[in-house]
């Protein structure tokens, strides 16, 4: 029913994934193929078009705010999908997760403090607390020889009880390892930040995206009195491919907590978003369930491809991912270092990847894999990797 087989030309368009390719590769970088940065190969739902399509003809672009149908279509979706029944009143809306994350850092935390997270992990975690004036905690995860990473309690036990620590960052599902965190995993992590008066900040941006045997738990239906410690970042962004509309929700039930958050962001001139970011998100939860459903089932297709792919290169295993649209490819045997690894990918196999290292030290020899593309692309893109494994010997 939906076309998720086109591949897209993007020269011309002001597309920072393969502007990137560009600027790094330089001009003859038109066979060189992009699964770096997580958005989509795909346009979004036609219903989601729709909708835009008549806010454009109205001709009227002025200030905007959230109205009463688009609180429900947020409340309706998290219902719906997860098993998560949110009240208006917890709802802050902002111009994307990581603008969220900052301004709850400012809510929660002061400089000198330090915050915790869980290496590897997204990238702009570490910018975060950086750029608040705090010190990291990485609590990392372990990688187990069944490639299956897992958290390390006892350590994160020892960093929640630093008497600096006053905030967690938490990704659930996890990029770019693709865990989806167990009910009770989730709630070993809370019970030892409750016991420490560590605030939870939780990303659930993927929380859309899970494959057969596992269910994402966001976090605060573990119970009232963590629901009371923690912010939780949704955002449309991820699940239909709307990131350039840089609208997300962010759900606080705690008064208190949510009272800080947004007096945090009225201290930077308020959060805000955009009126076509509020009539898409409101159109993807009213109406996108079908495409996201069929999406599914072809990210499930790119993801069987590239499982072969790996099982047939020697020094080449799938860290197999349990959510999100992105794998995380253990290279590690191939015995290169990470700039020969970055090399080889790029110049060799013409394969542009966020390299693991960007993601920690503890993701070095890693490559994560953006499945959301069309299948020829990521066919193209094995089938580099495997001629230059071949030609290297």
């Amino acid at each position: 029913m939906y076309d998720f087989d086109t591949i897209i030309d993007h020269h011309g368009w002001a597309s920072e994934k393969w502007a990137e390719v560009r600027e790094v590769m330089g001009p003859d970088s038109d066979d060189v193929i992009a699964l770096s940065v997580a958005d989509m190969e795909f346009k979004t739902a036609p219903e989601i078009q729709e909708a835009l399509h008549r806010a454009v003809d109205t001709g009227i672009y002025g200030y905007e705010y959230c109205t009463d149908a688009y609180y429900a279509a947020v409340q309706s979706w998290m219902l719906r999908h997860h098993h998560w029944d949110i009240k208006r009143e917890w709802i802050s809306v902002s111009d994307g997760v990581m603008t969220g994350v900052f301004t709850a850092l400012r809510a929660v935390t002061h400089p000198g403090d330090a915050v915790i997270i869980q290496r590897p992990v997204y990238y702009p975690f570490t910018n975060a607390a950086v750029r608040n004036g705090l010190s990291i905690l990485d609590n990392e995860l372990v990688l187990g020889d069944d490639e299956r990473y897992v958290m390390d309690y006892a350590d994160l036990e020892r960093k929640a009880s630093d008497p600096r620590c006053t905030a967690m960052l938490l990704c659930n599902p996890h990029n770019p390892v693709g865990r989806v965190w167990s009910r009770d995993e989730l709630s070993t992590v809370a019970q030892i930040c409750l016991r420490n008066g560590v605030t939870m900040l939780v990303d659930e941006i993927h929380a859309d995206f899970v494959y057969d045997g596992h269910e994402v738990t966001m976090f605060s239906t573990l119970g009232e009195d963590v629901a009371a410690n923690c912010i939780e970042f949704t955002a449309p962004s991820k699940t239909f491919n709307l990131a350039g509309l840089i609208t997300s929700n962010v759900v606080i039930s705690n008064p208190e907590l949510k009272r800080r958050f947004d007096i945090a962001a009225d201290n930077v001139a308020g959060l805000s978003v955009n009126h076509f970011g509020l009539v898409a998100c409101q159109a993807a939860y009213e109406h996108g369930e079908a495409w996201l459903n069929e999406l599914r089932g072809y990210l499930d297709g790119n993801l069987d491809m590239l499982r072969s792919f790996a099982a047939a290169q020697e020094g080449v295993t799938l860290v197999e991912p349990e959510g999100t649209y992105l794998a995380w490819l253990d290279c590690r045997g191939l015995g290169m270092g990470s700039d020969e690894l970055r090399d080889f990918m790029r110049n060799r196999a013409r394969v542009f990847f966020d390299e693991g290292a960007l993601f920690g030290d503890s993701g070095k020899g890693f490559e994560r894999v953006n499945l959301a593309c069309p299948r020829r692309m990521l066919e193209q893109a094995c089938s580099g990797i495997a001629h230059a494994l071949g030609e290297r010997g």
